[in-house]
């Protein structure tokens, strides 16, 4: 994989020459992975307990939080816990350890989520009124803790966004709504984009995409290639880095089991191992390498900050062709 990953870094260096100019460029067009940039919005929607490593993701510093669709964390090293209220099924148990959540300071606790797709029936399956009722009854006193608080986040059906509407005509202004959380899956990078703008121009709020992902949930036959995917996300996930009214977001997902979804669209393998599209959502794309350390992944960065001897030659005839090609 070495070899592979140094001729990865010096085709890099030629493409940098490319963006900035210095050579001129023809027309192509690639799926290759690019790396995204260099913001700290990105999280994880972890189902998997400590069952498996949730520290392989944070060697870059692009993933900076997580959640776990309840109020139990998991053992991070650094990520920021975000909880959440899942619906009215999970009530005690969140009643139970919430606070004592909060006050656990290592898990950096900034913001708490509300329901998930309460529209739906297969999932918290609540109306506005109910799902208005169990906001001010057990999450807007957690506001008093110093916590901000997050929507019920609809699916990106349009009656998500009426339930969601209609929610806050149900909490006659008694719902202090910090954020929208919304879900979006799709083919169409556009349209995800134009869902977003327009969920931001209706509720005026700030934005926490809590689930997406490249899948057709309309004709299951019409999915995303790997290379869809790859590219899906670049544009997305670019997007959201720079649009300042997206704070969050968490790709689906960071699983084995995809349940529904298009497997395609997991950033591990069936190991529990960070996958080439699990490298790409942390930008890590071109400069890392995977290796074993008791059975646990990590990433070791091969970047210009420890490049590895072995890749010296490759790198070093590589800027030598460069240097002559911009002398002439």
């Amino acid at each position: 994989m070495l070899p592979h990953l140094c001729l990865t870094f010096a085709m890099w260096l030629l493409s940098s020459a490319l963006l900035s100019g210095a050579i001129p460029t023809l027309s192509t067009s690639t799926l290759q992975a690019r790396a995204v940039t260099n913001t700290s919005k990105a999280g994880l929607a972890w189902p998997n307990g400590n069952s498996l490593n949730i520290n392989q993701y944070d060697a870059t510093g692009k993933v900076s939080w997580y959640y776990t669709w309840s109020a139990f964390p998991v053992a991070s090293r650094r990520l920021e816990f975000s909880p959440m209220l899942w619906g009215q099924s999970t009530i005690n148990q969140f009643t139970s350890t919430i606070r004592r959540t909060l006050s656990n300071t290592r898990l950096n606790v900034t913001a708490v989520l509300g329901m998930n797709e309460p529209e739906l029936q297969e999932q918290s399956n609540l109306s506005p009124e109910e799902g208005a009722q169990i906001w001010q009854t057990h999450l807007e006193p957690l506001r008093a803790l110093g916590v901000r608080l997050g929507s019920p986040a609809p699916s990106s059906s349009p009656r998500g966004k009426i339930w969601l509407q209609d929610f806050f005509a149900a909490c006659k202004g008694n719902c202090t709504v910090d954020f929208i959380a919304l879900h979006w899956y799709g083919t169409n990078a556009s349209w995800f984009i134009s869902h977003l703008e327009d969920y931001q121009e209706t509720f005026q709020r700030p934005l926490w995409v809590t689930e997406w992902a490249c899948h057709n949930f309309v004709d299951l036959d019409e999915q995303c290639s790997d290379e869809e995917i790859v590219e899906f996300m670049n544009v997305t996930q670019s997007f959201m880095d720079n649009a300042d009214f997206v704070e969050r977001y968490a790709w689906f997902g960071a699983m084995r089991d995809m349940n529904n979804v298009n497997p395609s669209n997991a950033l591990m393998n069936g190991n529990g191992q960070i996958s080439p599209l699990g490298i790409q959502y942390i930008d890590a794309i071109g400069w890392t390498n995977l290796t074993s350390n008791a059975g646990r992944p990590s990433i070791t960065v091969i970047s210009g900050r420890s490049l590895s001897f072995q890749c010296f030659w490759t790198t070093f005839f590589t800027l030598v062709a460069l240097h002559i090609y911009l002398s002439l």
